[in-house]
Parts: C-alpha cells; structure tokens; sequence
C-alpha cells in the first residue's frame, strides 16, 4: 500500500483532546498544539491542508482566528473540523455561524441529523440528498425523504450558490474553506474528510 502523500496540519487548542476517530484520516497528519512559534509556521510550506480542530464545547480563541488569518492569507486550502458536538448544547450550525463571523464564510456540504434522543448519529449531503447514517455498526446511505430535504433546502441553495459563484475548485484552489463535523466516538465525518483529502490529492 502506497504512502498517503497529503500533508495535513491539524491544529488545536491546547485544552482540547483531539477525537480518537482522526487517527483513521488517510493524510501525514502533523497535529500542533496552539499557540504554534513564527519560526516553526514559515517551515510549513509544505502543507498541502490546513484544519483547524474545533471542539463544540470551547468555540474559536485569538489563537485560532490568528492562525487561520496566516493560511487564508497565502491561500492554502482549509478546513474547519468540528468535534464535540454529541457534548454540547452548541451544534455544528452554531459553530460555522461563529466561524462566518470570525474566520470566513465556510461552505459546508454535510449537515448533522439526529436521532430521537437528540444524539447525532448520521450526516445529508447537500450534493446529492444522501444520508449518511452512523447509527449501526455499520455506515448505511439512503436518500432523504422529503421532508428533510424540504427541511435542509435553504442551507442547500446556500451551499450550491457558493459553488456557482466560486467555482467547483475553489476549496482546492484555497479561495474557501469547508467545514465538517466529526464524531468522537461515532466516525460520522472521517469518511467525508477522506473523501476530500482523496480528491485533494489528484489537484
């Protein structure tokens, strides 16, 4: 089996404990603690993405939003991965809200159902309608009924206007950023972001 060739600079806040589920990303992951020394960010030049872990519990710091400025900057591709979300009564939609307003407007192709106790247990893309579900042993995909599909339309024309606008490369390209959310002990999410390191690496 080949050596993954994706470079990806995890980082985080120093009081939060990155989800067991990364370890199954299929990139060279380098995970760095906040706050990371000038010195060492010139020498990441390398990085072929930038993903800022935030956890739903302890939302984005000075630290995060100075980072993120530094990738954004010099256009690297990016992503917001948010984790935490079966702990805290901020969802995932509460931090891409905060992320819009302190980082950049994010594209966001999967939103987080949830189950009848609340617990989030699947994911719809907004590409194709299709359920993800995590709440077996076993992943499922369907498609969404109607009315969820009904329920998710404004985020959808939200989410296909940005690609019309910025263009179906522009994630790859570093013109924006995505943002995910992923289990920590469900894996929802570690499919989606392989898929986007997979087709990060063929640009």
């Amino acid at each position: 089996m080949s050596e993954p060739q994706i470079q990806l600079l995890l980082a985080h806040h120093p009081d939060v404990k990155p989800a067991p589920t990364l370890t199954a990303l299929r990139a060279k992951v380098e995970v760095m603690a906040l706050p990371i020394p000038l010195s060492k960010l010139d020498s990441l030049e390398s990085v072929d993405l930038f993903a800022l872990l935030v956890d739903a519990r302890s939302g984005i710091s000075k630290e995060m939003i100075d980072l993120w400025n530094h990738f954004q900057d010099r256009q690297f591709p990016r992503a917001m991965i948010v984790q935490g979300v079966e702990f805290s009564e901020s969802d995932f939609d509460d931090i891409v809200l905060i992320g819009n307003r302190v980082l950049e407007q994010f594209a966001t192709p999967y939103l987080v159902l949830h189950d009848d106790l609340g617990q989030p247990t699947a994911l719809i893309s907004l590409e194709d309608n299709l359920v993800h579900d995590y709440s077996g042993s076993e992943k499922n995909r369907f498609s969404a009924d109607k009315e969820l599909m009904d329920l998710i339309a404004d985020f959808q024309e939200e989410y296909l206007q940005l690609y019309k606008e910025l263009g179906e490369d522009g994630f790859f390209q570093g013109i924006f950023a995505i943002a995910i959310p992923i289990g920590s002990e469900k894996t929802f999410g570690i499919p989606e972001l392989n898929l986007l390191i997979e087709a990060l690496s063929k640009h």
